[in-house]
């Protein structure tokens, strides 16, 4: 039998001919811009609206808020910009809980912004950080005066007095963006009557360089001795931090942190930890009393997330109760007061939703709400979201009685909200 010599012909095509690149819009007002990204962008403007949730429009992104403290009396002071003057107050009737309370916020127009939430209205703007304001927090002198805190893209961190405006420090030690800041309250001896305690402050903040600085808010100034940091652990950019005062328990020491022993089993009486959430994947808690002297010391690593861990908040459970719809941007920050959820968002507006148990009741039918709190569907996770899909599902908010974590070398996603970030400075 004969047999073919024929072997099969493969033809070659040349790297040079092959195209790699991403299917980009030829039209002159969306040049660099892939077809998905214009696609999410109509679908985004399709979504655009200002009448849910009572919306509260701001002239730039919101990045994150906290409460700040009851106003004694009605303020007349109002600050306009070009948002506030063109648009009527949609503050509609709140929530009694909110009467009286003000509101921080932290933008992408290098602005903090206070409002009050019983009009809506901006009553103060703090102007100073040269970058994008990335998280606010609110404390209380041994005076009772008001103090707001405020980290930025342009590596500092800021102490302002909230009645007038100034800017009491500013604190420099991180060599990348501060994007969390968390403020613990102490007692310290009261150097005006000997043998006396009073109130002071602490604060940790903590970047995209990967460390958590410890500071003394009464001096302005690190931590002596070495506590003051800079907390190595991390490998990556961290994105949040929580203070959480636990009951006594047996703790793993995961990390020996220089100590030479692992895994020692021990117990703690209600202490306080600190939680840091990183972009590495991991949580990681930390011991800040036995750090004095050289810096934090880890004494567990969670390392369940194969993604970002973008926030932490400690102790909670229970399952999905509601998704709410009404941003059309990223949801960039969450609080409750009283009956009320507050949301910040990407889209320029800080919401308010009820969290009355009459209003979280199902509005669909029993199957769809079925469907939706299905097993397979019960929350949403970072690592279940496709990267394309996250910019749109994350303009919605699934109300739980269980809070649950969510999930400089920046990851696409984070590269991505810089940009965006940086996009709307053209607003101011």
């Amino acid at each position: 039998m004969a047999t073919s010599n024929k072997q099969a012909v493969i033809q070659e095509i040349s790297v040079d001919q092959i195209d790699f690149s991403p299917n980009i819009s030829s039209d002159a007002d969306s040049f660099f811009q892939t077809d998905a990204d214009i696609a999410r962008m109509a679908a985004r403007q399709g979504m655009v609206n200002y009448d849910k949730g009572q919306a509260i429009k701001v002239s730039s992104k919101v990045l994150d808020m906290c409460l700040g403290s009851r106003i004694s009396k009605p303020s007349t002071e109002v600050v306009s910009d070009s948002t506030e003057d063109s648009e009527k107050s949609t503050a509609g009737v709140p929530d009694e809980a909110l009467k009286g309370h003000s509101l921080f916020l932290a933008e992408s127009g290098h602005v903090a912004r206070k409002i009050n939430l019983e009009t809506g209205k901006t009553m103060k703007l703090f102007h100073g950080h040269t970058g994008p304001v990335t998280r606010v927090a609110v404390y209380q002198t041994n005076l009772g005066q008001e103090r707001l805190i405020t980290g930025s893209w342009d590596k500092s961190i800021r102490v302002w007095d909230t009645d007038t405006k100034e800017c009491l420090a500013t604190l420099r030690g991180h060599t990348d963006f501060v994007k969390a800041l968390a403020v613990r309250t102490v007692l310290i001896d009261d150097n005006a009557h000997p043998g006396k305690k009073s109130l002071g402050h602490e604060l940790f903040s903590a970047s995209y360089d990967g460390t958590i600085l410890h500071w003394d808010l009464q001096s302005f100034q690190p931590y002596q001795g070495g506590s003051g940091g800079p907390w190595k652990g991390h490998v990556r950019g961290i994105n949040d931090l929580c203070l959480a005062l636990e009951e006594e328990e047996d703790i793993q020491d995961d990390d020996n942190d220089n100590s030479g022993n692992t895994n020692q089993a021990r117990k703690d009486q209600g202490k306080e930890y600190l939680y840091s959430a990183g972009s590495d994947g991991t949580i990681r808690k930390w011991d800040i009393t036995r750090g004095q002297g050289r810096g934090g010391h880890c004494v567990q690593v969670f390392k369940h997330h194969a993604t970002t861990v973008y926030r932490v908040i400690v102790d909670a459970t229970g399952k999905p109760l509601k998704e709410i719809k009404g941003h059309f941007d990223e949801v960039s920050s969450m609080l409750t007061i009283g009956a009320t959820l507050l949301t910040g968002s990407l889209d320029g507006t800080v919401r308010r939703w009820s969290l009355k148990e009459q209003d979280l009741m199902p509005s669909m039918q029993q199957s769809d709400a079925e469907a939706l709190l299905s097993p397979n569907q019960s929350a949403l996770t970072e690592e279940s979201i496709p990267t394309e899909a996250k910019a749109d599902i994350t303009s919605t908010i699934s109300v739980s009685s269980e809070k649950v974590p969510k999930a400089s070398m920046m990851t696409e996603e984070e590269e991505r909200e810089l940009a965006e970030l940086m996009d709307s400075d053209d607003d101011d």
